[in-house]
Order: structure tokens, then sequence, then C-alpha cells
């Protein structure tokens, strides 16, 4: 993949980026206005300094920049003000340059000897003259035009020019200027000069300090994104981002290493100058640290440093003030996380196994006196006698480790130390005596754990290997074990979405005999029962779930009869027995009692039951329950993120559609494995699609498809994904193939399921209507009554109210307009608790059959109504509808406005916009309204640009001044415009 060599695109640094603007909005207005600008080496300052430079110029400002020289000691004197005003002389001519500096000319002259000047001018002038001449040019040439000065590097800066910075700050007047320096914040050590101007600086009101951070990882996915011109592996990002910890230059230094380990030469050398500048007793203590973890406590640094504690403070004071290491609590780390790998890939060989084990050795020493927790070190020791080369130590302590890990639900710590024992297995003399277990047990644990941590498909590739040395070992292997084995790979397979999950559970199944009942063929008689609800055979999962609970009571199995309840419930409400599929969920929860992963379970299928019967405020009300239990036993990334899919239904259902989307990209975050990031996609693309980005919600959908393509994951998630497919190509205008998905998944599901058909019924009959009003060819008295036939056995099933009128005024459109039927359906969905999206739609369309029918009118009021619900909703997708009817119907529709106010005359603001715009008012940054509305700072600027938009007005106080004169920060209820 080739790559730039710079992100084309600057990432982030909205929020710095708008503090310049406003900066150089006051400097325009007479108030000159001095703004520092810190930030560590590589963070970039510069990138942010040059973009804002190129805007300013593009609006009218003139911009000149002077660089400060690290020349060591003081440096050379005025060199950054040389800099800039030779710019400034080729932008101006000498001739004008001299006639702008008036009397200051000679004191001019003095900095810049080329320009020319009368042989009887003295060559050298005071100190107070240049400050006076320089200040006074700046001055005269912003007259003409605002002037920006960009002075770069001040911590490299000489002494006179600091002391000008500090004069022209002051002396500047009502010049329009604004002065820009910026500065390494990682070079100012306690005794840095620099560090008394900034000081002195801080205490004159118009002097602003912008501090830049560190990109976050979404960032770091941004810059990694313009580099390469496609999206990065989700794995690459997090890679990039933890060992760059932001830091833009290291971003752009790592982006094309493959294997994730190796440094550029350039970048180590690059890391390891301040470090080759410390004493050799201060060097050997950063070696000492880099072989610590990332943070090292100060009790274990002085045990391992075994060196007096004046020696130990003199050498990490020294390290401290180099800005190689930094204090962190009762402890230190480096400054940065990539200091710290140079310097360990710089240890040689023997010297990197000594420094490892004496961490071992004193750790393990540390845990004897009972001084440290035991987990933590446990870990620790493990991870060090390895890298010491102590495999038998290693061995023990990772098996320990891990258990401690899996005792406390971090799955994913379990995980890496149950990978180092497999790693060192061949290794050990006697490995399955000393663990108590064999290899295969230790594959199938180590399965368990990656499972539980979200790494499925190296869970498979686990189970696949523990399989294959069990049935190696042919009749002296208790077929129980295979099959406990078997029913987990079916586990797996359906977690996947891969075909086979059931065959290979009904394999299991047959490994264990009916008689005598024993927990283990409760347990994958349980597992099977599940599976045949995945493939969506509800009445052969209720037959066989009964059984399942029965046995398992029997058998004293409590887990498995609980899991039976859980999976019996959903199928037993999609069969139609609602009541009786409910009293089974609450079943479950009372055997789950207060076992927080069973409730995970218990929380899944109830609201994703409660949902599809469309009780959407409880269903999210239980759903977010199940998120808070989910990241409490260390399953956020994996049934954490199927309940985020959970709860961002109903919320979607309940108009809640910007809480719905925060959700859906918290979930998509913690990258998902499987099926759930499937679900989480087909929800944006569904909401991409109302929200009126046809686009965007097509490109979702496609991605869905291609992630679905060569699996199985059955008809819960692959009629979702069909309707979203279907409603994308019905949003850009093709109902005949919206009508071909439909007909096709369908057709191919087992039986019917209400809740995951019902919806997608609803855009069958829009697909249906459309194709007839397009002429398409087709047999659409046909194809009608299939479409009644799915409906007619839901009846009044869950939302059936709200969704069977709507493909009955479908269906009565085909013969024309039809207000009556879309009155109806327009009474229901208002009845009704959700989905909110069908009150505009319905709307819309009832006024579309009365213009159809000239009754203009008559389309008024359910148009305006119609128009209020989208904007409300930000239904961008029905509001265009709404907007092109009343146009091409030349209705002349006036907004509807609440207790009669006139209309304000801009476009409609959206619940989201309506909170960002709150939060200008009071006088919040980008990036507090994105930490105080969980969203990006750049989504945040995004709200910001559209709301000033909107609006009509050109900065954040006038769009507060705006929204308190027209009371939009007073009235939550939108104002909606044609």
């Amino acid at each position: 993949m080739a790559l730039a060599a710079t992100s084309p695109a600057m990432v982030g640094r909205s929020d710095q980026l708008d503090g310049l603007r406003s900066a150089l909005a006051s400097a325009t207005g007479g108030v000159p206005v001095t703004v520092v600008l810190g930030g560590e080496a590589g963070v970039g300052k510069t990138r942010l300094v040059t973009e804002f430079a190129a805007e300013a110029e593009r609006g009218g400002a003139r911009v000149i920049v002077g660089q400060c020289v690290n020349l060591g000691g003081d440096g050379l004197a005025y060199a950054p003000i040389t800099g800039a005003l030779r710019e400034l002389a080729g932008q101006l001519g000498a001739d004008a340059l001299l006639a702008a500096a008036g009397p200051g000319r000679a004191a001019l002259t003095s900095l810049l000897p080329d320009l020319p000047h009368d042989g009887d001018q003295p060559a050298g002038t005071s100190q107070g003259r240049v400050f006076e001449a320089v200040t006074g040019l700046l001055e005269h040439v912003a007259a003409d035009r605002p002037l920006v000065l960009v002075l770069e590097d001040l911590h490299w800066a000489d002494r006179a020019t600091r002391q000008l910075l500090g004069f022209a700050v002051r002396a500047l007047g009502s010049a329009r200027v604004l002065i820009v320096g910026t500065y390494r914040s990682d070079e100012l050590s306690r005794d840095h000069p620099l560090r008394q101007l900034l000081a002195e600086l801080e205490r004159v009101r118009t002097v602003h300090r912008i501090d830049l951070p560190r990109l976050t990882e979404h960032e770091v996915a941004e810059q990694l994104t313009g580099l390469a011109g496609a999206p990065p592996p989700v794995d690459a990002v997090r890679r990039i981002h933890a060992r760059s910890e932001g830091v833009p230059f290291f971003v752009e230094q790592l982006s094309d290493l493959d294997d994730g380990t190796s440094l550029p030469e350039s970048l180590r050398d690059l890391l390891l100058v301040r470090v080759e500048q410390l004493s050799d007793e201060s060097q050997r203590l950063v070696r000492l640290l880099a072989v610590g973890n990332d943070r090292v406590g100060h009790d274990l640094l002085a045990a391992v440093a075994a060196v007096d504690a004046d020696a130990l403070d003199r050498t990490l004071r020294e390290a401290v003030s180099a800005n190689v290491l930094r204090v962190d609590g009762d402890g230190y780390a480096f400054r940065h996380a990539l200091v710290r790998e140079a310097v360990h890939a710089d240890l040689l060989p023997g010297e990197h196994a000594r420094l490892h084990a004496l961490y071992a050795a004193t750790l393990e020493r540390q845990l004897e006196s009972g001084a440290v927790p035991r987990r933590a070190v446990t870990a620790e020791a493990a991870h060090h006698w390895f890298c010491a080369h102590e495999h038998e130590k290693s061995f023990a302590a990772s098996l320990q480790a891990a258990a401690e890990a899996r005792s406390l639900s971090a799955y994913g710590e379990a995980q890496r130390n149950f990978e180092r024992a497999l790693e060192l297995w061949d290794q050990i003399p006697e490995a399955a005596a000393k663990a108590g277990f064999d290899h295969a047990e230790l594959l199938a644990r180590t399965a368990a754990a990656a499972n539980n941590a979200g790494e499925l498909d190296r869970a498979l590739a686990l189970v696949d290997a523990a399989l294959a040395e069990v049935r190696a070992a042919a009749d002296a292997v208790d077929p129980g074990r295979i099959a406990r084995l078997l029913g987990f790979r079916g586990s797996l397979l359906s977690e996947l979405g891969r075909p086979g999950a059931t065959a290979e559970v009904e394999r299991a199944l047959a490994l264990i005999p009916a008689d005598p009942p024993t927990p283990r063929r409760a347990r994958l008689l349980q597992k099977y029962v599940s599976r045949l609800m995945m493939d969506g055979r509800q009445a052969n999962a209720v037959a066989l779930g009964r059984e399942a609970a029965a046995l398992a009571h029997q058998t004293g199995e409590a887990e498995s009869e609980f899991r039976a309840y859980v999976v019996l419930g959903p199928c037993l409400v999609h069969s139609g027995h609602v009541d009786e599929g409910m009293e089974a969920l609450e079943t479950a929860q009372r055997l789950a009692g207060e076992r927080p992963e069973w409730l995970v379970s218990y929380h899944i299928n109830m609201s994703d039951s409660l949902h599809l019967l469309g009780r959407y405020g409880e269903a999210e009300e239980v759903a977010e329950q199940g998120i808070d239990r989910a990241g409490a036993v260390g399953l956020a990334r994996t049934l954490g993120t199927m309940l985020a899919g959970n709860a961002a239904e109903p919320l979607l259902a309940l108009g809640r559609w910007d809480e719905a989307d925060k959700v859906i990209v918290r979930a998509l975050e913690l990258d998902p494995p499987g099926r759930h990031v499937w679900h989480l996609s087909v929800l944006r693309s569904w909401l991409a699609l109302w929200r009126g980005d046809a686009e965007a919600a097509s490109r979702f959908a496609a991605l869905v498809h291609d992630r679905l393509a060569g699996h199985d994951p059955g008809p819960q998630y692959v009629l979702p994904a069909t309707r979203a497919a279907a409603e994308a190509a019905l949003g850009r205008g093709e109902p005949d193939l919206a009508w071909q998905l439909i007909r096709a998944a369908v057709d191919a599901s087992p039986g019917q399921q209400y809740g995951y058909e019902l919806p997608l019924l609803g855009a069958a009959g829009w697909a249906l209507e459309a194709r007839a009003r397009a002429d398409v060819e087709a047999d659409v008295e046909a194809d009608a009554d299939w479409l009644r036939g799915r409906l007619e056995p839901i009846g009044d099933w869950g939302p059936a109210p709200a969704w069977t009128p709507m493909v009955r005024a479908h269906l009565s459109s085909l013969d024309g307009p039809a207000p009556d039927a879309w009155r109806a359906a327009l009474d229901a969905v208002e009845a009704a608790e959700g989905p909110a999206h069908l009150r505009p739609f319905a709307g819309y369309r009832l006024g579309e059959a009365y213009v159809l029918l000239g009754d203009r009118t008559a389309a008024a009021e359910p148009l305006r109504r119609a128009a209020d619900e989208a904007d409300r909703l930000g239904a961008g997708l029905i509001r265009r509808w709404i907007d092109d009817l009343v146009r091409r119907a030349r209705l002349g529709l006036a907004p509807s406005t609440p207790d009669g106010q006139a209309a304000a005359s801009f476009p409609a603001l959206t619940d989201r916009e309506r909170e960002v715009l709150r939060l200008v008012a009071a006088g919040r940054s980008n990036r507090q309204i994105g930490e105080e509305l969980f969203i990006s700072t750049k989504t945040a600027s995004v709200h910001v640009s559209n709301i000033l938009a909107k609006l009509s007005v050109s900065g954040r106080g006038e769009a507060a001044a705006r929204a308190h004169r027209e009371g939009l920060l007073d009235d939550p209820a939108a104002r909606s415009v044609s």
C-alpha cells in the first residue's frame, strides 16, 4: 500500500483552529492578540500554524513567519524577527518597507543591513529603538490589512527576541496584529528562560495560551486513512495509536510498518538523542526502567536498582529534568512510550535477560512478603521470567496468572497468559504433570478465554487443534470430552455466522446417550435448542426447549436450566405465545439470581423480545442495564456490543436517533466480533438512509452484504440486513431490486419470524407500490396476494397494529391515491409508541394522496405536521420528499409554529443541533461540547458549522445572540419551514 509522506488533511485540531480564528477576528477588529501555542515535539504545531496561516491569507490577512534556530547558548540576536522582516520586505519591497518604518528606519537597517540606507546613518542603535522600530512597523503595515506574525520554536529564541516579544505584546495598542508563537513544551526545563516570559505573558489580558494535545484513537484512524488513502484495519489503528500515543509525527513514522514491532532506524536514533545526553548513571537507570512495565513504582525501582536513596533520587531527577522520564503518581514512566521501546531495543542480549530476571526475582520476593497484590505481580513476573528465558518459572507463573485473571473476568489477560503457556509447553519437562492437565485441555481453556475476549477466530482455531489431539488419542479418550469440544465448536461457528453450527451440536449430542439422564446431555441439549432458535426453527426449539429445561432441572444442571428458559422465552414469543414466552423469561431471571454473567444473557433476550413486541421504552431500559452488567464482568466487547444493538434499535423506534447513534458508534469503537458488528452496521445503514444520506446507507448496506457472504447467521440477522439493503435501494430509486431482495430473504426463512418480518413487510409494501408507479413489468396482483398472505397470520401480534395499516395503505395505493388508507395508517402510527419515522412517512403519504387528487387545501395540514415531525427527528429523507412535493405542487406551505408564533426565517435545527447551540451559547469549546455530548470534537465542529450556516451568522457569539433573540434556547420544540 502506497503511503503519503504526510496526511493530506489536518486531523482534529478544530478547537485549536477555532481559537486561532477567534484571535484573528479580535485582531482584525483592532484588538491586538498574542497566542502562544505549546505542545511536545511532533504533535503538529507547525502543521496547525501552516493551515491557519493559509486560511488567514485567503481571508485577506498578511502573514509573515520567523523561525528560531537552535545554535546553542543564547543564539543569534533577533534571528526570528530578522527572518520575518526579510519576508515582509519581499512582500512589500525594500522601499515600501523603509517608508512604512518611518523614523525607525535607521534602527530597522541595523537588523537588515542589506536594506538601502544613507551613509550618514549609524550602523547600530539601542535596543529600545529597535523595539520601537519593529512595533511601529508592524502597526503601520497592519493598518492596510490585518497582519499575522508567526514566531516558530520560541524555546530556541534568543534573549533579545524574548525581550522584544514581551515589549510588543504590551506596546501594539490598537494595531490589527496577531502574534502566534510556538514552542515545545517538552523542551522547557525548570530553569528554561522561556518559562519566565510565558509566566509574564499570561498576566496580559490579550495573550492566550493554546495547548496542542495528542490525537485520540479515532483521530489516529483518520490520519492513517489520509496517509494510505483507505480506512486501515482496526487492529492496526489500535497498535499504532498505542505505540505513537497519538503524536502525529510518530503515527506517520509507524504507518508503513507491517510487523508492528521494529522501529525505523532514523526514528530510533531520534528518540535516543536525549537519553544519550544523560550521565552514565542516569542512562543505566533509564535502561532499567525500560525493562519494567509501562509504569514502575518507586519502591519496586528502588529494590531492583539496589543503590542508595540519594543516588537514586539524583539520577531520577536528572532524567526527569531532561524530559526523558516523568513522575506518574508514586512511580515513574517514560515521557513517551516509543522512547521506552527504543531504549529497550538497544539493550545488549545479556543485559536484557539479566535485567528481566532481576525484576522477576524482586517481584516474587515482594509477593512472598505480601507487600503487593498477587494478580498484578504474578502476571508481570511471568512476563519477566519469559524474557529472561527462565521457561519453567514463566510457565508456572503464566498458568497462575491466567487462572487469577479468569476468576476476575479479565479474559483478554487470561488469554495472553494461556497463550504464553502454550508457547512454552514443549520446552517444559513433564509439562502435563506440572500444569495438572494435558495440552488439549490447555488449548480448550485458552479458547474459552479467547471466546470471552471476543477473539472468535482464534478461539475456533484453538478448539480445532484440541479436537485433533483428542481424536488422535482415539479409545483412550472419554467421548464426553469430544462432545464438549464439538458443542463449543458449534457455538463458535454460530457466533461467527458460519455454516454447520447446528450440525456440529447434533454430532456432539449423539455422543451422549439420553439414558441415564446426565448433566452433560442437559448442557448439550440446551446448546442444541439455542442453535435451533438461531436457525429460525422456533417450533422445534419450543418442544426441545421444554425438554432441555426439565432435563437440566432433573440433573441439577442449574446453568443449563437457566439457559433453556432464556432461549425458550423468545421462541415462544416468536411463535405467537407472548404471555407464555414472557413468563419463561421471567423464570430465567429468577434462576439467574445475582449471577451477573447469567443476567447478561437474560438482558439480551428480554430486551430483544420487548423490542420486537413494540414495547420500545421497556426494551431500551432492559438493554442499558445489560450493557452495564456486561462491562462489569469483562464482556463489554462481546455481549456488551450485542446489547448496544439491542438498546439502539428501540431508541431508533422511539425517535431518539442521536442517542442511538451515540450507542452504535461507541459499540463499533470496541471492535465487536462476528455477528455483533453486522447488527450494528445494519442499524447504521438504516439511520443514514432516514437522515437523508442514501449514499452512506448504501455503503453500509453493501458492507454488511459483503460480510454476510458465505455466512449463515440465521433469520434474526439476515432479515434486518435485508430490510436495510431494500430500503437503501428504495432510497436510490431501485424498487425492483428492493422487492427481489425481500422476496428472496423471506422465502428462504424457515417459518415466520413475526418480529423480524413485520418491518420487512412494511418495506415490501413500499417496494411493491413503487414498482407499480415505475411501471416495472411484474405480476402485481400475485405479488400483492403474497404480501397479504405473509401479513394475515401475524394478526395483531406485537407492533402489527402499527405496521399492518401501513402495508394496507401501500396495497390500496396500487389502485391510485388512497387518502382514507393513509389517514388510517397515520392514526395507527400516532397511537403507537413507535416506530417514530412512520409518523412523518404516513403524514407525507397522506398529503401526497390529497395533492394527487387535486385537494391542495386538505394536503396542507398533514404535510405541515409531517414536516415538523421530520425536523424533530432529523429525518432528512422525508423532509426532502415533503419539500419537493410542496415545490412541485406550489402549495406555498407555511410552517406550523407553536402558540401561533411567527416562523423563524431559517431552516429548522435538529434536536442535536439545539443541544450544541445551547452549549455554544454557554461558551463551550468544540472539545467541551464533544465531551459533554459524548461525540468527537470533529463531529461537534460539524454541528457548529451547520448551525452557523442555518442561522446565517458568521461566528459563535452572533449565533448565541440570535438563539436568545429567537427563543431557541427556551423552547425545545423544533420550528420548521418549507
